[in-house]
């Protein structure tokens, strides 16, 4: 091993320090003061023009992310579904609602499953309910879409059709002449009103009643199109922008309060603002990732002796899991991976 260790390079331990990084937020559903939560600007009151890519419902849409939570952390009960707007009662992962008007949307958590909402100009509203339980400490991969048109909508858990009806139709993007309403919480709702927040119920209204996500959240992505046609395998890495992509936040800055925008859409970047605080204080960032671990050969989530083991019976080898950097032969570059990760999850 110390053979080996001595004939590593430079470049192959640069390569395996990118190979490692990886990072989440985990949201603590304190639900005031405009903290523990993630803030995306989508309109600017004081004028008439277009928001950021990220103020998606104009056209057809797709949100979907990665979640992992526990049932102690988010106990928000069940809600019926059906022509109502009993999202808002679920632990609030995403909302982008207006105070007291319409053209609204959101997803929440109630009584372990996920629940999504949409409120029409005018055409009522509308929420859907899925049938697995999320909050069992594991990630999951959620997927809400829309179609304008008719205001049919639909809801993947882990790329399974659980939910879908016809909700109500047209644009049920902020609108670029919207006023926010005059009084939320702590006065006017332009603090909260034109943005897009997730992990949180953005107006801190009353947080009993309307509670925040308490949770790790990963890899959000608008999408200006329906997605997906029918059941589906989740992704088994990050999302990688293209044409439909309105905004891509893979939380990888692992730092700091700025929230970057990946996707590149014409009119963007739509970046955000991490806002820290409250008791327990979040958002964190956070290396627990929906995506094997860097070095976690044999998949169980920690980087522990066994990888380490598999690496060193394979080296020299062709591929297989001990391949852990996928480059079609088991070496060096493969173990300092291993090593530089060793005790990660565990």
């Amino acid at each position: 091993m110390y053979r080996i260790l001595l004939c590593l390079s430079i470049s192959t331990l640069m390569g395996c320090l990118v190979n490692a990084q990886g990072y989440s937020l985990r949201f603590f559903g304190n639900g005031v003061n405009d903290i523990d939560r993630v803030k995306i600007r989508i309109d600017d009151p004081t004028n008439n023009l277009p928001g950021p890519p990220a103020d998606i419902g104009a056209t057809d849409f797709t949100i979907e992310f990665w979640m992992k939570a526990d049932a102690a952390d988010n106990p928000a009960p069940p809600v019926n579904c059906g022509w109502n707007v009993n999202w808002i009662y679920g632990n609030i992962l995403i909302d982008r609602d207006r105070f007291g008007q319409d053209r609204k949307f959101g997803i929440s958590v109630a009584g372990g499953r996920i629940v999504f909402g949409v409120s029409g100009n005018g055409t009522g509203d509308f929420t859907l309910c899925g049938t697995s339980y999320v909050l069992d400490g594991r990630w999951h991969h959620i997927a809400v879409q829309r179609r304008r048109s008719d205001g049919y909508m639909w809801l993947y858990v882990d790329g399974i059709l659980e939910a879908h009806g016809d909700g109500p139709n047209g644009d049920i993007s902020y609108p670029d002449n919207g006023v926010p309403c005059s009084w939320c919480c702590y006065g006017p709702c332009d603090f909260s009103d034109p943005f897009l927040v997730f992990g949180a119920e953005k107006h801190d209204f009353d947080r009993n009643a309307y509670p925040s996500y308490s949770g790790y959240l990963d890899e959000v992505r608008l999408s200006t199109t329906l997605r997906y046609s029918g059941n589906f395998t989740p992704p088994a890495q990050p999302f990688a922008s293209d044409s439909a992509t309105a905004a891509l936040y893979h939380f990888d800055e692992g730092a700091g309060t700025a929230i970057l925008d990946s996707s590149d859409a014409p009119g963007g970047p739509s970046h955000g603002q991490l806002r820290y605080g409250g008791s327990p204080a979040g958002p964190v960032w956070t290396t627990d990732t929906p995506f094997r671990r860097a070095g976690d050969v044999d998949g169980n989530g920690c980087v522990d002796d066994a990888d380490l083991l598999q690496v060193l019976f394979a080296f020299g080898g062709s591929g297989g899991a001990a391949d852990v950097n996928g480059d079609s032969v088991v070496d060096d570059a493969d173990l300092l991976i291993v090593l530089f990760n060793f005790g990660s999850g565990c």
